[in-house]
């Protein structure tokens, strides 16, 4: 019976396992939002051609991220199925984790494998491809399931692997790590108190945060990335974005209601629920019902935040599995609440399935005819796989890649030095050439300041440097409204700007420009 008990195990983690990678590599291989879904394409290659994340090219995103796809480059080759792999190779991991954690949680074999395929299908298929984000919010994820596991196995030594997870998820994105930062730090006080071994708990603790701070100034070293240009690049002129979006947020309770309502329902029944442990003095369940709760604020306040679009409906599986354990009456007749929210968890996951996987919401496709996409092969053996859709280009993809091939041939026969601009960011790797691009994407006001913000002398420094070392005197732009795009960022009299192809210009430095002197 025991060896039964194990095969059905390993059965449901295998099933879990597949399914969580091949439903994301489906579903990122539909349509793309091409700077979104290629910008970290491109630092994975800037990586695997030796250039340095802050030094080489200005950059707001994780580094982490970079390094890691050009770890898959490495094995499976440059080459955008390696790319999606990737992303879902990561899916299976955090589902996999989940799955662990409700087994502890004594949730049983089918809600576990249940709520583990909901969460598999609303956490990283919504983008498909590597993302900041979503990345980011995995680690803090790890991190707090972890801190549930040490408080529900009461066990410290989970506690000594969160700080690792944090720092990982501070080097893909700046947010939401702080808040999971911040958040872990107020639990881990709360557990301390009348805490059974304090000595072991803090110890696990402090070794860790030690261990993790060395990894990443060995990440540092390694990776040659000076600390200087990290600090100005990904500290203060990130912060300065995040403080505009604080200082300007309008917080509008009605539609973040209506937004959110199927987060909202189940978070508040874990509030209720948290209350009646409390009630009754059941620390270690209410510090977990907490940590769950915590998680789901600080992702609220974070997509609130973010100019991306909504990808945190992930989370609703989770709280109604958390309802499901902590549940007093669980399945009783009786219960019809809990009835209620595992029908609602089922309608909504559904409905969010079908918005951002089947009609592709979070790359804007959610109006397209997908039967109209074009195999990428079409642009370059690289690409292949990818079903080509975009949405400027929604009922003529075609034209799309006729207008690219067309500008991949240009750039071809483009004699001497020059550095390339484009919202195509794929571009250098299917050409096999340093971009010398002084950024890794261009998006004005969030990737790189513009004239009345702060750091703008920093990064123009930066960018007439990085000219100046490749010996730069001309740049090629490849896109849609990108031709004046450096405009924002220094004179126009600057440049000599002639037309080359539908969407190729280039633009020529001239000597007069006292700007690049």
């Amino acid at each position: 019976m025991q060896n039964i008990s194990k095969i059905n195990h390993l059965l449901i983690y295998l099933s879990l396992i597949l399914f969580s990678f091949f439903v994301n590599f489906y579903y990122a291989n539909l349509g793309i939002e091409p700077v979104d879904s290629f910008v970290l394409y491109n630092g994975g290659f800037k990586v695997s051609k030796n250039l340095i994340p802050f030094y080489d090219y200005w950059l707001v995103t994780g580094p982490l991220m970079d390094y890691l796809n050009a770890f898959f480059f490495k094995i499976f080759g440059v080459s955008w199925r390696s790319y999606v792999i990737h992303s879902s190779f990561t899916n299976a991991l955090i589902s996999t984790l989940i799955l662990i954690l409700f087994f502890q949680l004594k949730l049983g074999k089918f809600f576990s494998l249940f709520y583990a395929l909901m969460f598999s299908i609303l956490m990283y298929p919504s983008v498909g491809v590597p993302f900041v984000d979503h990345h980011a919010t995995i680690f803090v994820l790890a991190s707090f399931c972890f801190f549930i596991l040490g408080i529900n196995n009461k066990n410290n030594r989970y506690f000594f692997v969160i700080p690792f997870f944090l720092i990982l998820g501070f080097l893909c994105k700046q947010t939401p790590t702080t808040y999971g930062v911040l958040a872990i730090f107020f639990l881990g006080l709360i557990n301390l108190y009348k805490h059974n071994d304090v000595k072991s708990y803090l110890y696990n603790i402090i070794l860790g945060s030690a261990l993790s701070i060395i990894f990443l100034l060995s990440f540092f070293y390694i990776a040659n990335i000076p600390i200087s240009n990290f600090l100005t690049q990904y500290i203060l002129f990130a912060s300065s974005i995040g403080d505009y979006r604080l200082s300007n947020w309008q917080f509008d309770i009605s539609g973040f209601i209506h937004q959110f309502k199927f987060v909202l329902l189940p978070l508040l029944y874990l509030f209720y629920l948290a209350f009646l442990k409390f009630k009754k003095k059941n620390k270690s369940q209410l510090i977990i019902l907490l940590s769950i709760i915590f998680f789901t604020v600080l992702m609220l306040f974070h997509q609130s935040l973010t100019m991306n679009e909504n990808y945190i409906f992930f989370v609703i599986p989770i709280l109604t599995a958390f309802i499901h354990i902590f549940n007093e009456n669980n399945l009783n007749k009786k219960n019809l609440i809990l009835y209620f929210i595992i029908g609602l968890c089922i309608f909504s996951v559904t409905k969010y399935h079908l918005r951002y996987n089947e009609n592709r919401k979070f790359h804007r496709l959610e109006k397209t005819d997908f039967s109209k996409a074009v195999d990428a092969s079409a642009i370059h053996k690289q690409l292949k796989g990818l079903k080509w859709i975009t949405n400027h280009y929604q009922n003529d993809p075609r034209t799309e890649i006729e207008n690219i091939n067309e500008s991949l041939q240009i750039l071809r026969k483009e004699k001497g030095r020059f550095s390339i601009i484009t919202d195509y960011l794929f571009i250098p790797a299917v050409l096999n050439v340093n971009d010398m691009s002084p950024n890794q994407w261009y998006h004005p006001t969030v990737s790189f300041p513009l004239k009345d913000q702060k750091y703008y002398e920093d990064y123009k420094k930066f960018f007439i440097k990085k000219l100046e070392k490749n010996k730069i005197k001309k740049i090629l732009i490849v896109g849609n409204g990108l031709e004046d795009l450096l405009f924002a960022t220094f004179d126009k009299s600057c440049f000599k700007k002639s037309q080359l192809g539908k969407i190729t210009f280039r633009l020529e430095l001239k000597d007069s420009c006292k700007e690049f002197k």
